[in-house]
C-alpha cells in the first residue's frame, strides 16, 4: 500500500517546481530595461545637442534682428556652438537670413546611430526667428 502524501508536500513540490518562473521574468525585465538604457544612452545625447543648437538659433536670431551683431558673426557664434556641441555641421549648413521683417537662423543637420544593427537617422531642424525691430 501506498502512503499518500500530505498536503503540505503537495504544496512544497508545487512550490519548488514554480519557483524558476519569477527568475525568469525578472531577467526579461532586466533585459528589456537594459535595452530601452542602451537605445537612451544612443539617442538622448543627439536630442540635448538639437536643443541647445535651437537655443543659440533663438538667441542669435534676436540679436540679429535687433541688428545689434552682423550676419558674419551671428554665423560665426552658431559656428562656434555648433563645435563646442559636435554636431557634424558645415558652415555652408548655417542659413542667416531676412525674410520679409523677419530674421531667421537655422541650421539642417543629419545624424546617423547605429542601434541593434540597424541605423537610425535623426534628422534635425533647429530655427530660430525674430521681427526686426
Amino acid at each position: 500500500m501506498q502512503k499518500q502524501p500530505t498536503r503540505s508536500a503537495a504544496l512544497g513540490r508545487r512550490a519548488r517546481a514554480q519557483r524558476g518562473e519569477g527568475h525568469l521574468k525578472l531577467l526579461v525585465v532586466v533585459v528589456i530595461i537594459g535595452l530601452i538604457c542602451y537605445a537612451g544612452f544612443k539617442i538622448v545625447p543627439a536630442y540635448v545637442n538639437n536643443y541647445q543648437l535651437r537655443d543659440t538659433c533663438e538667441t542669435e536670431s534676436r540679436l540679429f534682428a535687433a541688428r545689434q551683431k552682423t550676419e558674419d558673426k551671428v554665423r560665426a557664434a552658431v559656428w562656434e556652438s555648433v563645435q563646442s556641441l559636435s554636431i557634424p555641421v558645415t558652415q555652408d549648413q548655417i542659413k542667416v537670413e531676412v525674410i520679409g521683417k523677419t530674421a531667421r537662423v537655422s541650421v539642417q543637420y543629419a545624424i546617423t546611430v547605429n542601434l541593434f544593427g540597424y541605423d537610425y537617422t535623426m534628422n534635425f531642424d533647429p530655427a530660430g526667428e525674430s521681427p526686426i525691430i
